[in-house]
């Protein structure tokens, strides 16, 4: 039923995303299994190893509920640049495979994560709206893998200080999630270089940081 190492990588998604204070329900199975791209069966196996792992509770016909919160790993000690071009690699990826994969509802939601981006009204504001846009275009490749090697890069990128969002950035985020919805993989992947190339990859941007 299991291939290879998948479900302890579903379980380390569902530990990741879910797992983050103690006492708090888990989505059902049905709904997990839509949100990760996965089988139920897969899903049910990923549930068992966070069971035994002491992560949660909870089972005979009983929602799931967390039992502790899990630490979300920190990505590696390494200088900015080479961060970063991990993380661009990673994202053009995923936004490639959103594009193939997020459907009418994935693109919905992202619209809306950029709907948010806009509408934010202080850096603050702006800087969480742009990490719940990353984070929903992780779940929208529909690859529970390539989310657990990204999530950590992500997390720990949006655990810093608030950065402007200019009219360009924004704009770029504008024309990546419009590629996703016209089922572009080449174009997403590539704006969402872009997207990195306006700031983060810039060699201003990794020496003064």
């Amino acid at each position: 039923m299991s291939d290879g190492r998948l479900p302890e990588r579903l379980a380390e998604v569902i530990a990741q995303r879910y797992c983050t204070a103690a006492d708090l329900p888990l989505p059902s199975e049905r709904r997990l299994a839509a949100d990760l791209g996965a089988s139920r069966a897969m899903v049910r196996e990923a549930l068992a190893i966070l069971r035994a792992q002491g992560l949660i509770r909870g089972e005979g016909g009983h929602p799931a509920v967390t039992a502790a919160a899990e630490p979300r790993p920190r990505a590696p000690i390494v200088d900015r640049l080479s961060f970063l071009e991990a993380r661009s690699v990673l994202e053009g990826e995923i936004a490639a495979l959103a594009a193939m994969r997020a459907g009418p509802d994935g693109h919905a939601e992202l619209r809306e994560h950029l709907r948010r981006l806009f509408a934010a009204d202080t850096p603050e504001a702006a800087w969480q709206a742009e990490a719940d846009l990353h984070r929903a275009l992780l779940r929208a490749a529909g690859n529970p893998l390539l989310e657990s090697l990204c999530l950590p890069l992500i997390e720990s990128t949006y655990q810093q200080s608030p950065q402007a969002s200019g009219p360009e950035r924004l704009r770029a985020h504008q024309r990546l999630i419009a590629a996703i919805g016209r089922q572009q993989p080449q174009l997403a992947r590539d704006l969402l270089l872009e997207l990195f190339s306006l700031r983060e990859l810039s060699p201003s941007a990794t020496s003064s940081d």
